[in-house]
């Protein structure tokens, strides 16, 4: 069943966040939730402004357990020469969540950030040990998927896109996760397939 926004009143207030948003992710993150967390109601509270959990930083990612943008870019680097110089396949593949700002701006920061570590989690399940994943941007998520054409890699992505959208339950409803994918083309390298990678997810994004 879909979810329905909460109106605002005139005063600029918002009703309690629905329960399936504060409860509704189905994976194990460590913060279990009450059976029933929705309010009365007739409480609200101050509509809080945006605050998207904080941009990554660093080799790994506090927030999520993945690593950070500066190990990405070390991978990257070192990848990128691998794979140009023994013809070896590789995928890169883009993850955002879509919607992660109306988190925020509507239910509060720690509603967004349990969905940013739900997706992060789902993620790392389904890659390989010889795999990477990072948060590189505050709802963007890259990953490296070794010795995997960009054919291959489409088993991959909805087996992924599946099993988010299972994990984040009824919250699905509020967000959309993003793919976007792509092997090096012919005559160009790893570089060349984040921009299309990236591309491809913004052109996702944009159908919604």
């Amino acid at each position: 069943m879909a979810l329905e926004q909460e109106p605002l009143s005139a005063s600029g207030y918002e009703s309690a966040p629905p329960s399936s948003v504060t409860s509704g992710l189905n994976a194990s993150d460590d913060r279990p939730a009450a059976a029933d967390e929705r309010s009365d109601p007739g409480i609200v509270r101050p509509l809080e402004p945006s605050r998207l959990p904080p941009p990554p930083s660093g080799w790994s990612d506090a927030i999520t357990g993945t690593d950070g943008p500066r190990y990405w870019d070390r991978v990257m680097s070192s990848e990128r020469a691998r794979v140009g110089r023994y013809r070896r396949p590789a995928t890169v593949v883009l993850v955002e969540i879509d919607g992660l700002e109306f988190l925020a701006r509507q239910w509060g920061h720690d509603v967004a950030e349990r969905a940013l570590v739900v997706v992060a989690r789902t993620l790392a399940r389904e890659i390989r040990s010889s795999d990477h994943i990072a948060r590189i941007e505050p709802a963007r998520f890259g990953m490296l998927l070794t010795e995997t054409s960009e054919i291959d890699a489409i088993n991959f992505v909805e087996r992924a896109r599946s099993a988010c959208e299972a994990e984040l339950g009824q919250t699905a409803e509020l967000v959309k996760v993003g793919f976007g994918w792509a092997s090096p083309p012919d005559g160009g390298d790893l570089s060349d397939a984040i921009l299309i990678a990236a591309s491809r997810l913004a052109a996702e994004l944009d159908e919604t």
